[in-house]
């Protein structure tokens, strides 16, 4: 078995099938597909290439994953989301860049949205800006072709060279991983219930000497947040995976005095976004109200 196809499913089943349609629509046929189901809610019949795993309750994505990649078999694992859809040629395309690059451990493809705008899905290590520049913070969306966000996320400039470019951290959207390498780092950190467990990932792949790539000319769409339903859960949990990955790889300072910046900066940041969100949900029920 060539490929192994890991998929977390929770409250998304038109989604999942939908990306299991699109996984078999490509043609290719070295490939199992594992889906992880943290949902408690009865599952659709699947297609009997499909295997499923259910779990008792929601084990979080990181343990979910790892149990998926327990169970596959394949010699490259593919990490995606429900709310990804791939094209024809995207297995063989991973299956000959990682033939052709022994030390290359991770990669993930050019992801794109539903109108084909591009998603910052590569990027570089974080640091003390990154919460200023964001995939989705103002200055991002205001300067996306300045030096500094061009550097943060280097998918901007990949797209215009067309090739394969190393980069500190891919998107767990979609990201192909070679088994040999998951085998080292012993799978994803199952202390990351949701988020950042593929930045971590990728740093320590790189930190074990393997190589994470971004792949501009293997596309897939993805429909950002279609399989996170709760907004206000996923900023909060967004944001203590942020602090978790900084007590995990970063410096603390003395006396812990840069963690307890990090942790003030992530509250007020967490804290402006859950603001945010609820008022957009008054004026929206407002304005519904009126109609």
């Amino acid at each position: 078995m060539r490929f192994s196809v890991v998929m977390v499913n929770y409250d998304s089943w038109p989604l999942t099938l939908r990306c299991v349609e699109s996984l078999h629509g490509t043609g290719y046929e070295s490939f199992e597909v594992v889906v992880v189901d943290n949902d408690q809610r009865e599952p659709p019949e699947l297609d009997g290439r499909v295997r499923l795993i259910r779990n008792p309750q929601n084990a979080g994505f990181a343990r979910a994953c790892n149990q998926g990649i327990g169970a596959s078999e394949g010699e490259l694992v593919v990490l995606v989301n429900p709310d990804v859809l791939v094209e024809s040629g995207f297995f063989e395309s991973l299956e000959r860049f990682f033939g052709e690059d022994p030390g290359a451990g991770i990669a993930g493809p050019r992801v794109v949205d539903e109108d084909g705008g591009l998603q910052l899905s590569a990027r570089r290590e974080l640091g003390p800006v990154s919460g200023l520049l964001s995939r989705t913070s103002l200055l991002t969306r205001l300067f996306p072709g300045s030096a500094a966000v061009e550097h943060m996320f280097p998918a901007t400039a990949a797209i215009r060279t067309g090739e394969p470019t190393k980069v500190d951290w891919v998107s767990g959207a979609c990201m192909a991983v070679r088994r040999r390498a998951l085998d080292d780092l012993r799978g994803l950190d199952e202390r990351f219930f949701m988020y950042f467990e593929d930045a971590d990932l990728c740093r320590r792949a790189r930190d074990a000497g393997w190589l994470v790539y971004y792949l501009p000319r293997v596309p897939v769409s993805h429909s950002a947040g279609g399989s996170s339903k709760s907004r206000l859960r996923a900023t909060w949990t967004l944001h203590r995976s942020a602090f978790l990955y900084h007590r995990k790889h970063d410096p603390h300072g003395p006396l812990g005095l840069y963690s307890a910046v990090v942790l003030l900066g992530l509250a007020a940041r967490a804290l402006t976004k859950l603001a945010a969100s609820l008022l957009s949900a008054i004026s929206r029920q407002l304005s519904a109200r009126r109609s």
